[in-house]
């Protein structure tokens, strides 16, 4: 599997039209924040992928495109999405990702003063 966005350049418009086509597309069953806490869980859709978890940070980004493409276990193909909009949907992904399990030496400083665990 291939790692890296094929884009000449990932920027925030490019990580808010993943956003945006993530929020549509995938939200539903992964929740807002990729927790794997969407709203199908709720009415009987069971084995939703949390996106935080370390196997799937370990995947390249070929293998998520394959995924969103053709689909996995109860997962439906995707391939109706443009293809630039599954990398968008990536790069929002690995975004997420980051922003999930950002370790406690790149929070601000302030951060634990303002009360944040």
């Amino acid at each position: 599997w291939g790692t890296g966005i094929p884009v000449n350049e990932v920027t925030p418009e490019f990580i808010a039209r993943g956003q945006q086509r993530f929020n549509i597309s995938c939200a539903v069953c992964h929740g807002a924040t990729a927790a794997g806490n969407g709203i199908a869980g709720k009415y009987g859709l069971v084995a939703i992928a949390n996106l935080h978890q370390q196997r799937i940070r370990d995947m390249a980004d070929g293998e998520i495109f394959n995924t969103i493409t053709h689909g996995k276990g109860q997962m439906g193909p995707y391939h109706q999405i443009a293809v630039e909009d599954r990398w968008a949907i990536i790069a929002y992904i690995r975004a997420l990702q980051i922003s999930q399990n950002a370790p406690a030496n790149l929070l601000p400083p302030d951060f634990a003063k303002a009360g944040n665990p």
